[in-house]
């Protein structure tokens, strides 16, 4: 039996908490020190989303792909 929690992304808890963690990075990215993106990173990775690079990267891809 495993003992790893999931989130669950259908509340409206987990949809406001993702929004404002978002909001926070958007807005205070270039303003952070190093050691805040990291724990930002880790946030990230403990909802089992995309870090703020690999989103980047996942847009920067998809622009790629359209031209």
């Amino acid at each position: 039996m495993s003992n790893k929690i999931f989130a669950n992304i259908a509340t409206d808890r987990f949809k406001k908490l993702v929004g404002y963690l978002s909001d926070l990075e958007n807005l205070e990215r270039q303003r952070m020190s190093s050691s805040g993106k990291e724990y930002l990173d880790k946030i990230w990775k403990l909802l089992d989303l995309p870090t703020y690079d690999e989103h980047i990267n996942m847009i920067n891809k998809q622009n790629e792909e359209e031209e």
